[in-house]
């Protein structure tokens, strides 16, 4: 079966939509269907379930934030610049209008207990994040605790500012921290 690029692409774009809008649990495949202008039947064709149209959406925006985090960290050499890049990218974000939260944190609530895949896809992602930082940060082992610590921050900041917002922050205290946790690792390996 030859699968038409841009149908795929309408679904998971409205899918992405619903499920970061309502979650995942509440959004049925109708409504998908309906958002997308397509037959339920056609959902059922590329994706083959709802599981399966979760995962597919969940793994096109790892790849998104995979390729967007890298390009904003292969700017700069130093440490805490690389840091202030990753932090300064989730800061943005969540400035954008459709934030929400992460839908990864949301879908290893909603299905913790009903899909192993789709938990397996959140772990990857996270997990990538966290490589990331610990890269940053020059990859030693050295360096592990303090990737952990920065990670734990960085999701902090995340769970806070979908509860809270963003109004009236500027998350320089939490930079302040992490700079000073790269100062111990710089301390640490001289």
């Amino acid at each position: 079966m030859k699968l038409k690029p841009e149908i795929i692409d309408t679904i998971l774009d409205s899918a992405e939509l619903l499920f970061n809008e309502q979650g995942y649990c509440p959004v049925s495949l109708e409504l998908v269907a309906e958002k997308a202008g397509v037959s339920k039947r056609t959902l059922y064709k590329y994706f083959g379930d709802k599981n399966g149209l979760v995962s597919k959406v969940l793994l096109r925006r790892d790849i998104f934030f995979q390729e967007s985090l890298t390009d904003v960290i292969a700017v700069f050499t130093e440490k805490k610049d690389k840091i202030n890049a990753i932090m300064s990218w989730h800061i943005r974000w969540f400035h954008d209008e459709n934030y929400r939260g992460c839908m990864f944190v949301r879908a290893q609530a909603e299905y913790r207990n009903k899909s192993e895949e789709i938990c397996a896809i959140v772990r990857m992602h996270k997990q990538w994040i966290q490589r990331s930082i610990h890269h940053c940060l020059g990859g030693t082992s050295s360096c592990e605790a303090a990737a952990s610590l920065i990670m734990q921050i960085l999701e902090g900041m995340i769970a806070y500012t979908a509860i809270f917002g963003v109004e009236g922050r500027c998350f320089t205290n939490e930079k302040m921290y992490i700079y000073d946790i790269i100062d111990k690792i710089d301390i640490k390996n001289s």
